[in-house]
């Protein structure tokens, strides 16, 4: 008599054990790639991060150095005006267009933003012609060469007038800028009949300007 042996079942058992290795496998596999994705991308994170904070610096860097370069094109500005203002005084001055005391309350009068371009002088009788920002500046020019007087003690200018009072607060330009009171008697006008005879304004691109011409008397002989 022949003995048989079923082994079905044992097929099938080693066919199911071998569906759960690849199971395991394959999820291992996936497991693997996942946690690989996510340190690449945190790899590529941090170097954006790092790219982005350099960009940042980079930016704020720009940033400062603009400044630093506007503030040296205002002091630039500020030394351009300042040499055309001195460059036109020394050329009245090498002209001898008119006595150096005039020169002087002439400097001393005038504001930042004017220019004096043309000087002319015929027995004190005075012309300039000039360039200023705006008219304001103009006014501010007219202001300050009224306020130029003679005094006792030299030449000055008045900073303080009040109203009804019987004196002026004077600043003496002979004794480096110190201030004293005096009587209206004791003070003449350096600059009288000061008339604006033209002023016109011009519009460019880049400014705007206001052209003068001003006329007066000069009491330099006081």
């Amino acid at each position: 008599m022949m003995i048989r042996i079923n082994l079905l079942p044992v097929r099938q058992g080693k066919k199911r054990e071998m569906g759960r290795q690849y199971l395991v496998v394959a999820v291992g596999l996936v497991l693997i790639a996942l946690i690989g994705n996510w340190f690449w991308y945190n790899q590529l994170a941090t170097e954006r991060d790092r790219n982005q904070a350099r960009i940042d610096d980079t930016r704020k860097r720009i940033s400062e150095l603009e400044k630093v370069i506007g503030e040296v094109n205002n002091i630039n500005k500020r030394r351009k005006e300042v040499e055309d203002k001195l460059a036109v005084l020394e050329k009245l001055r090498r002209g001898r267009s008119g006595p150096v005391r005039m020169l002087d309350a002439l400097s001393t009068a005038t504001p930042k933003k004017v220019f004096v371009t043309e000087f002319e002088e015929k027995s004190s009788s005075v012309k300039l012609i000039g360039k200023a920002s705006s008219h304001d500046d103009v006014a501010d020019f007219m202001r300050g060469l009224s306020a130029m007087v003679w005094t006792p003690k030299g030449m000055g200018r008045v900073v303080e007038r009040k109203r009804d009072s019987p004196t002026v607060r004077v600043e003496l330009l002979t004794t480096e800028g110190a201030m004293e009171d005096f009587t209206l008697a004791e003070v003449a006008p350096f600059f009288s009949s000061i008339d604006l005879k033209k002023a016109e304004s011009k519009d460019d691109k880049v400014t705007h300007q206001v052209t003068f011409e001003i006329g007066m008397l000069a009491n330099y002989t006081l």
